[in-house]
């Protein structure tokens, strides 16, 4: 395993979260399609998910708050 997701080291920090990186991905309608069974425990639009995501380059489930070494902004950020 030659990567690791942590935290940000403090709060509010935005350069290179997963919240902005171009491997995120935490489009209701996409996080269902893609995680087949979610609707069945509740649905990608429920307020108790936040932000939380997919990262399609670790294939990992987590929040925006998270970060790694294969950051790459996002087109626009």
């Amino acid at each position: 395993m030659g990567w690791l997701f942590t935290r940000q080291a403090s709060e509010g920090t935005e350069a290179g979260h997963c919240g902005i990186c171009r491997h995120f991905r935490n489009d209701p309608a996409y996080l269902e399609a893609v995680l087949k069974g979610l609707t069945s425990f509740s649905s990608a639009y429920a307020s108790v998910r936040g932000n939380d995501g997919l990262c399609t380059r670790h294939d990992r489930y987590l929040g925006p708050g998270f970060y790694c070494a294969d950051y790459s902004p996002a087109e626009g950020s």
